[in-house]
Parts: C-alpha cells; sequence; structure tokens
C-alpha cells in the first residue's frame, strides 16, 4: 500500500493563500494608481490652480487711489479742490459713559448731543461712523480730547471753496468720491482718474517680506478741468438773480450768459440751489438738478424771435411786411379763440410792430406764412425739441409735439407760433437766439475749455457749429428788430444808457398737471444779446411765478440791464455811443 505525500503550497489552504496575495497585489496596484492620479492632478492638471491659491494665502493686495482732478474757472480760480479729512468713528464697548461721550463730541462735529446719543445706542452695533470729511483742525481737537472709543481715519475729502457759487455746474462727489450730477458726475471717469494696485508676498505672521517680488500697478491720476465758466460772472448772475427772486418773492429763477460766437457758456445759475460741501443736507434731492438744462418750460414770447427769424430767412416776410389783427382774435374750430395779450388789437402793424408790440396773432400770420410742415422743420432745425449736447449732466430735450403725432391737433400749430404748447430748456432758448445774432451759426454749448490731463498733455475744446440755421442777411435784420424792441417796445426796462442791446420779453402761464393753465402763475423771462454791432454775450434771465409782477418786461428787463452793465464794466466794453446827458 503506497503513500501518498502531498507537496507545500497544495491543498484548500494554499489556494485561498494565492488569492489573498493576488487580491493584495491588485489592491496595491489601485493605491500606487490613485498616488499617481493625485500627483498628476495635483502638480500638473490643478497646479496652475492650487499655486494662485497658494500665492493668494501669502500675498496681499490693496488698492492705491487716484488723485482726483481739479476744476479750475476760466481765470484760474479753484471751484473744486482736494484736502485731508478724516472719518470719526466710535467703537461702542470702549464707551463708558455714552451721554457724556456724546456731549463732548456733538459741537464738534455739528451735530446735536441727542443725535449723537442715539447713533451710540443702536441696538446691536459694535461701532458706529458719526462724521465724514472732517478738517484737520476739527480733527486734532477731538484727539485732544482723549476719549476713549474714538477711532479717527483718513480719507479723501472734495471741498467747493465757493460754497453754493455754481453748484449746478459742478455738481459733488460722494463720499466714496464717485461723482455725481453736473461736471462731477459727466467728466467722472477723467477727474476720478484709475485706482493703482499693490501686490506683495506675505510671511507666515502677515508681514510684508522685504526681499520678496512685489507688484506695483501705479495708479492714473484724474485729469483737470478749466471751465469756461467765469467766476466773475458767476457772481454777478447769482448776485443779480438772488435780488430779483427776493424783491419779488418769486419761487426760483435761471440767468444764462453765453458766447454766442463759440457756444461757450460763461455762467449759468439757478435758484434755489445747495452747498456740494454740504450735499448730505438736502432733503430734496431735485435740488440737485440743473433747472437750466434739466427743466422744462414754456417760453411764451421769447419764442417769436426764432419764429420771426425763420419767417425772414424763408422770405415769406421782410421786416415791413404788413399785417392787420382785427378783428383781434383767431379761431379754431373746437377751441376758444385766440388773442393777443389782454384781448388788445393793434390793427396795421409791420413786423418790427409785431416784435415790438408781441402780439400773438402777428406771430401766427407768420408761422403760417411759413406753412405747418416747414415750421416744425425749421424749429427742429433751431434744436428745438432735442438736447443741446452741452457737457454737463442731465440735459432734457424738451418737447416739440409734431404735426400728426400723439397728442398734436391744429391748434397747437397757431399756440406754438407764440411758445405755447411747447416746452424747452433755458439752455435750449439761450442757445437758439446766439444762433439768431451770430451770424445764424447754432453752436453747441460747453462748459469745459480744456482737460489737463496728468502726463502733462493737454485737450482744447474746439467750438463746434451744429448747423447754420438762416443766413447773415437775416442775422443782421433780427438785430436790428430786436433792439427795436427795446429802444420801443416791451424791453424799454432793459436798456443800458450808451449801449445798444437787443432783447424778446415773454410773460409764460404754468402749464397745471390737470391740464390748462395754473391761475395766476407765470414765468417772467427776457432773452437778450449785446453789443447789437458785435454780439458778446447772449443773456437769458427767468423768475419763476413772481408775485409783484407777472410780465416779463418789468421782472427780467431791469435784471437784464444790470447784467449787462456789469458784464460791460468787467470786460471793459466802451458804449456804443455817447451817453445822452
Amino acid at each position: 500500500m503506497s503513500s501518498i505525500v502531498r507537496g507545500a503550497g497544495s491543498g484548500p489552504d494554499n489556494g485561498i493563500a494565492n488569492n489573498r496575495v493576488v487580491v493584495l497585489f491588485f489592491v496595491f496596484l489601485l493605491f500606487i494608481a490613485l498616488i499617481g492620479y493625485r500627483i498628476t492632478a495635483v502638480q500638473v492638471v490643478r497646479s496652475g490652480e492650487l499655486e494662485e491659491v497658494a500665492r493668494a494665502e501669502r500675498t496681499d493686495s490693496e488698492s492705491v487711489p487716484a488723485r482726483r482732478g481739479e476744476i479750475f474757472d476760466a481765470r484760474g480760480q479753484r471751484l473744486a479742490t482736494n484736502m485731508p479729512a478724516t472719518r470719526l468713528s466710535a467703537v461702542l464697548a470702549e464707551i463708558q459713559d455714552k451721554a457724556a461721550f456724546a456731549a463732548a463730541i456733538a459741537p464738534l462735529i455739528d451735530r446735536s448731543a441727542e443725535d449723537v446719543l442715539a447713533a451710540l445706542e443702536q441696538p446691536g452695533a459694535a461701532w458706529v461712523v458719526l462724521a465724514r470729511r472732517l478738517n484737520p483742525e476739527v480733527t486734532e481737537r477731538i484727539r485732544a480730547l482723549g476719549l476713549a472709543g474714538v477711532f479717527l481715519d483718513p480719507e479723501p475729502s472734495r471741498v467747493y471753496p465757493f460754497g453754493e457759487l455754481a453748484s449746478h455746474v459742478l455738481g459733488f462727489t460722494t463720499y466714496d468720491m464717485a461723482g455725481a450730477y453736473g461736471l462731477e458726475g459727466e467728466y467722472d471717469a477723467v477727474v476720478g482718474g484709475s485706482a493703482g494696485t499693490l501686490v506683495a508676498e506675505l510671511d507666515g505672521s502677515g508681514n510684508i517680506i522685504g526681499i520678496s517680488p512685489s507688484r506695483f500697478a501705479p495708479p492714473i491720476d484724474g485729469s483737470d478741468l478749466v471751465l469756461t465758466i467765469d467766476s466773475a460772472v458767476q457772481y454777478i448772475i447769482e448776485d443779480v438773480l438772488e435780488k430779483t427772486i427776493a424783491a419779488q418773492g418769486a419761487e426760483g429763477g435761471t440767468i444764462i450768459v453765453q458766447d454766442p460766437r463759440t457756444g461757450a457758456i460763461l455762467g449759468m445759475a439757478s435758484r434755489p440751489a445747495y452747498d456740494p460741501n454740504a450735499f448730505v443736507a438736502v432733503d430734496d434731492a431735485s435740488v440737485f438738478l440743473n433747472p437750466a438744462i434739466s427743466f422744462v418750460y414754456e417760453p411764451g414770447s421769447t419764442f417769436k424771435s426764432i419764429v420771426m427769424a425763420i419767417g425772414l430767412d424763408d422770405g415769406v416776410v421782410t421786416p415791413d411786411t404788413i399785417h392787420n389783427d382785427a378783428p383781434g382774435y383767431v379761431e379754431v374750430p373746437g377751441f376758444p379763440p385766440i388773442t393777443n395779450n389782454n384781448g388788445r388789437v393793434w390793427g396795421d402793424e409791420t413786423m418790427w410792430n409785431v416784435l415790438e408790440h408781441s402780439t400773438n396773432l402777428g406771430a401766427i400770420f407768420v408761422a403760417e406764412r411759413i406753412g405747418r410742415d416747414r415750421f416744425y422743420q425749421r424749429l427742429t432745425d433751431f434744436g428745438i425739441g432735442m438736447p443741446t449736447g452741452v457737457d454737463l449732466q442731465g440735459e432734457e430735450a424738451g418737447i416739440l409735439t409734431l404735426p400728426f403725432t400723439d397728442g398734436w391737433n391744429d391748434v397747437l400749430f397757431y399756440t406754438n407760433a407764440f411758445g405755447q404748447g411747447v416746452a424747452v430748456t433755458p439752455l435750449q432758448l439761450t442757445n437758439a437766439v446766439s444762433a439768431i445774432v451770430n451770424g445764424g451759426r447754432l453752436m453747441q454749448p460747453y462748459v469745459v475749455a480744456q482737460v489737463r490731463h496728468a502726463d502733462g498733455t493737454t485737450e482744447s475744446h474746439q467750438p463746434v457749429v451744429v448747423r447754420n440755421v438762416i443766413s447773415e442777411r437775416t442775422s443782421e435784420q433780427m438785430r436790428l428788430m430786436l433792439e427795436s424792441v427795446v429802444v420801443n417796445g416791451t424791453g424799454t426796462y432793459a436798456a443800458v444808457a450808451g449801449y445798444r442791446i437787443g432783447a424778446k420779453t415773454g410773460t409764460a402761464q404754468v402749464p397745471s398737471p390737470d391740464g390748462g393753465y395754473i391761475e395766476d402763475a407765470t414765468i417772467a423771462s427776457i432773452v437778450g444779446f449785446a453789443p447789437v454791432e458785435d454780439p458778446r454775450f447772449t443773456v437769458l434771465v427767468k423768475i419763476d411765478w413772481p408775485k409783484e409782477s407777472p410780465w416779463g418786461e418789468t421782472v427780467g428787463g431791469p435784471a437784464l440791464a444790470e447784467v449787462f452793465a456789469r458784464l460791460f464794466d468787467l470786460y471793459g466794453i466802451a458804449p456804443s455811443r455817447p451817453v445822452e446827458e
């Protein structure tokens, strides 16, 4: 009987062992594969991403603010500049006696102690900002108090040295130094510049490693603006405007001075105004809007100068064309009869007389001769119903309803002839009259004469002729006819002894939101130019809701005369003729 001897590794136990080895081997291979995948993913596939993460953890990036450009007037006076300032915050946990803290701080920041205390007692607050843009003197006085919980940190500050002067033209900057309204808003990207960036490597404690490479993209400082606005002119018109509003008990008003030869705005003032240094104190944000470009109104009889210029230029009337306004009204089916002011009938009138007397029926006579379609085409040529393109923020287009569009009807053709049912901005009307008296060129108005860049280069504004609207001959005729309004007509209050002045008055009704017009509410205005032989200035005076007198000639005329007299003196313009004793 033979015996069978089993070799090592044979049998069931060895088979199990072999299977375990195979499994372990494949597990090992899988482990190696995972490690390889991980290494590849980290070092190859995600290397760029992870490098950025690591760099971000050991680097610090800081924005470097740019210097905001300054704004100068035509004489080099700073109208907007920058000064160091401080923000005052209070860390509430460090203040033991909040009432005493408030009483000490309040007088220095122009707030009441009660107001400051209320801020300190806000529930859940860790700290509060109590004041912004504090000047260095006030900052030092606060620091000298030695109060616990006071935190003073620097912040940029925009300063307007002349306060309210030209506030609607300038606009302001927010606490973040972002431009708002006026030039600050329109030229924000130019004046504001571009912030720079500093990137540095940090050690484990967060300190900058001095020998490590750092990157610095320097800020690009903002550009300075040099304006066409003359601060001396601006002071004159703001002074005259305030006196006129006060004398008339009026709601507000606007005065504009433009150089008709170039379109440059020498002065632009409106009331009510505001102090851009204290913009946060303004409760009604509509005060920030510039009434000279952002509010529209019915121009009334001042508009007749445009209608007459079109009629002369189209050859449908001459200065001596006769019109008889009897029986004193024009009938339009479905509407009340249209009459002259106070229903007066003048009989035979030349076109000189139509402007001198400011007759509505005479203006309608000219418009009918022009013809409806041509009439509206020519008004748009003068820029009525469209923005002037002035370089200020917030300009409105005005309202000119064209034939057979929504809201137009037959009576509008007649009322538009004497400035009702059409709405303009004060600047639109000023610019149109400048075109009438400057030889017929509609200019693009502007307030920035130069942009001075931080790199030393300068961009200068060149006057832009939008289009020619009337001929030189028509312009000459209109200068003489508008001079006659001052000598013989409704503009006599605008006369200045020794000087030749032309003007057109207007007394416009104020439309009611409910339809029709507001009773006993008018806008008294006059727009003039001087000297007649070589116009240097176009000036508009507009007074809103005067109480003492409703008429453009008696309200606006004296104001216009004072503005012209002071402009002649300021610029050394000699009289046109000897002054009679």
